[in-house]
């Protein structure tokens, strides 16, 4: 329920990220959120990163963690007021003239001391968390936040059990949903107080679970792609993050994982789920934005992979096929040499065809429909074959550029203002774009 919820929370993050009342908005629990997104307690002395609490390669590590690393020890402050001068008249101060008169105030004593609540590792074994949980509270006034961070402590110290991977995953998950979450909503400087501070290295330790050979679930590096896109929206972070996912390198971690990806969802049989592929998109279209990671992305090969997601012709691959359109389009935009790099990667003659698939004659309405939800149920053969011209019973072969001229005619003067290339075959790169 706790994923889901963070899940559910991170799309409107994502969409007002960065402005100023958007925690307010959003109705966030700061304490809370932070409960969730820092490190567990004992782990780094003991050389645990996140990637050996979710990989088949870190479980001996766990297995042999000592005792006391699976122990909570949680710090609260007590806090406990007696008012002093009670049955004592009220003196007055007497002050100058030109200075509004104040009232003493009787004066309170507070005493403010430090309890800790210990909880070793036998009594985690024996019983359960919310068991655990409700006998401190009987002995230990919490406030709400301190409740809720003593709560996730107990978790966390449960979870590094042997055989609890299951429970470690959803936690690795939601730590990462909410450092997501956090990166949205909050500026760089409470992040860098609280998150960076403490784990300087975070960066590089979420990169990690996006190696390709280290067995980590695809729920988990969906939620680390999430981080990592939320973390690169601070000015002062965003170079940390492109240097952790190699993004200059064609076998670096970025462009291995988007490859494998490409090709993985080029089959029908394919079980990726949409949104590990979307989240992978919108983070590389984030990069490509600037102008270093544009330049780090075209020069380890992302032009190609891009025209290999446009010659992906399934039909429940065209949420995928227009993010991409999308990213091309940027691309060929902002940098000068991608355009020579998509001719020479046969970008033309794949949009072109992707194109003569997508074009329908409707004789009645005498337009071109660029159709991209039959697009699979087509080929270009059975189109040309099939397109009626305005004549009643003539059936003509029209080429993609009578295509194109046509599509022109009807949409002329909105088309008019989008083109950034001469010649019928570039201009269809912008009618994908424009009329889709």
């Amino acid at each position: 329920m706790l994923i889901l919820s963070l899940n559910l929370l991170l799309r409107p993050a994502q969409q007002y990220s960065a402005q100023p009342a958007v925690s307010t908005a959003l109705s966030i629990s700061t304490p809370r959120l932070l409960s969730l997104s820092q490190r567990w307690p004992h782990i780094h002395e003991h050389g645990i990163s996140l990637l050996e609490l979710v990989s088949a390669n870190g479980l001996p590590q766990i297995d042999i963690l000592p005792a006391e690393a699976r122990e909570v020890s949680f710090v609260y402050y007590r806090t406990e007021q007696k008012e002093q001068g009670q049955g004592k008249e009220t003196d007055h101060i007497e002050v100058a003239p030109s200075t509004p008169r104040k009232l003493s105030v009787p004066p309170s004593a507070s005493h403010s001391y430090a309890s800790t609540i210990h909880v070793d590792d036998g009594t985690l074994k024996k019983k359960d968390i919310m068991e655990i949980f409700a006998d401190t509270l009987e002995t230990h006034p919490l406030n709400n936040d301190d409740k809720f961070e003593l709560l996730c402590r107990l978790r966390s110290a449960k979870a590094l059990a042997s055989g609890d991977e299951i429970m470690r995953e959803k936690l690795v998950t939601i730590r990462l949903l909410s450092i997501a979450i956090y990166g949205h909503t909050h500026s760089e400087g409470q992040a860098s107080s609280t998150l960076f501070l403490y784990e300087p290295d975070l960066t590089t330790h979420i990169a990690e679970l996006l190696q390709l050979d280290r067995g980590v679930s695809i729920h988990v590096q969906t939620a680390a792609i999430s981080a990592l896109d939320s973390i690169a929206r601070y000015r002062g972070k965003f170079s940390e993050v492109l240097g952790a996912v190699n993004a200059a390198v064609n076998h670096g971690i970025l462009m291995a994982l988007l490859r494998k990806t490409i090709l993985e969802v080029s089959s029908p049989e394919c079980r990726l789920p949409l949104s590990f592929v979307e989240s992978l998109l919108s983070f590389v279209t984030y990069l490509a934005q600037h102008t270093n990671g544009g330049n780090m992305l075209v020069g380890a090969g992302l032009v190609p992979l891009l025209v290999q997601i446009m010659e992906n012709r399934l039909a429940q691959r065209l949420p995928i096929v227009s993010k991409a359109m999308q990213l091309v389009d940027n691309i060929l935009y902002a940098f000068s040499n991608a355009f020579q790099v998509f001719s020479n990667s046969r970008g033309v003659e794949v949009l072109v065809g992707r194109i003569q698939v997508s074009i329908v004659w409707h004789p009645a309405q005498s337009i071109v429909i660029i159709d991209f939800k039959n697009l699979t149920s087509m080929k270009s053969t059975s189109i040309s074959r099939c397109m009626e011209m305005s004549a009643p019973g003539s059936c003509l072969v029209p080429t993609v550029s009578e295509c194109c001229e046509l599509v022109e005619a009807k949409y002329h003067d909105r088309l008019q203002d989008n083109f950034r290339f001469r010649g019928p075959l570039c201009s269809s790169i912008h009618y994908v774009l424009c009329i889709a």
